[in-house]
C-alpha cells in the first residue's frame, strides 16, 4: 500500500467506509513513498489509526505552504484539511485509473440488476461476493469477445470455487462431471446456476457433485466408504 489510492481501495475490500479512514501527515517520512507504515509490507489496514502520509510526495506544490515547517497556527485546521483533499486526490486517482473496459463492467452490472439480461440473473448475481462479482463480470465481456468455451468455463468455475475439479468423460467430450467441494445451499445453488447459464457451451451437459466426491476407479482418495457417490 505505498499510494493513497490503494488505501482507499484496501478499506473497501476490507469492508472498511472511506469516511473512517483518517490521514494525517506523517511525523518521519521516506521522500520515495507516499505512504508511511512502520512495516513496510503492511497488508491490513485498521480504521482506528490514522494513515500517516508525506502529502508532498505527488502534490508538493499543493501541501508545500500549508505544511511550512515555519507555520505553526491552526495545526488542527490544517490537519483536518490534508484529510479532505487527500480524500478528495485519492478518489481523482482512482477514477482517472477507471480505463474503458471498468465503465463497460459499470454498465453491464447496471443492466443486470436492471433485469435487461432476465429476473433469474438479477437475482441471483446478489450471491456473490466483489471479487467474484468481478470475475463474472470478466467472463461476460470474454464471453462477447470470443464466444463460449470449455476454457472460459472451466477458469470461471475454478475461480470461483477454489476447492472444485471438472472432468471430461473420456467416452463422450460433451459431457463434464464437476465437484464443487462446497455444500449444496440455496446460495451455492444460485451461484453455480449463473455459472452454467452464463459460461456453459450449449452442446455440453454438466453432472454437478457439491461436497462428496465421486468415486474413481484406479484413485484411492476418490474411493473411500461413505465419503463418495456413485455415477450411472
Amino acid at each position: 500500500m505505498n499510494y493513497i489510492w490503494d488505501i482507499l481501495i484496501k478499506a473497501e475490500e476490507q469492508g472498511i467506509r472511506k469516511s473512517d479512514i483518517k490521514f494525517k501527515n506523517a511525523d518521519i517520512c521516506s521522500p520515495y513513498m507516499e505512504t508511511s507504515f512502520s512495516c513496510l509490507n503492511t497488508s491490513f489496514l485498521n480504521k482506528d489509526i490514522p494513515i500517516e502520509v508525506n502529502p508532498c510526495y505527488r502534490y508538493f506544490k499543493i501541501f508545500r505552504e500549508l505544511f511550512d515547517i515555519n507555520l505553526q497556527e491552526d495545526k488542527e485546521i490544517r490537519d483536518v484539511l490534508l484529510d479532505i483533499l487527500l480524500h478528495f486526490l485519492g478518489e481523482l486517482d482512482l477514477k482517472s485509473g477507471i480505463v474503458k473496459e471498468e465503465f463497460i463492467k459499470l454498465f453491464l452490472l447496471r443492466d443486470i440488476e436492471n433485469r435487461v439480461y432476465g429476473h433469474e440473473l438479477a437475482e441471483n448475481i446478489k450471491e456473490f461476493e466483489k471479487r467474484e462479482l468481478d470475475i463474472i463480470l470478466n467472463g461476460i465481456l470474454t464471453l462477447s469477445k470470443a464466444g463460449s468455451s470449455l476454457f472460459l468455463f472451466t477458469k470461471i468455475i475454478k475461480d470461483i470455487f477454489n476447492s472444485s475439479i471438472v472432468y471430461m468423460n473420456k467416452n463422450t467430450n460433451k459431457t463434464l462431471y464437476i465437484y464443487l467441494g462446497v455444500e449444496k445451499t440455496k446460495e451455492n445453488i444460485s451461484r453455480i446456476s449463473t455459472v452454467i447459464n452464463t459460461f456453459l457451451p450449449i452442446n455440453v451437459s454438466v453432472k454437478l457433485f457439491w461436497d462428496i466426491h465421486f468415486g474413481i476407479i484406479g484413485i484411492e482418495d476418490t474411493m473411500m466408504i461413505n465419503e463418495i457417490v456413485v455415477v450411472e
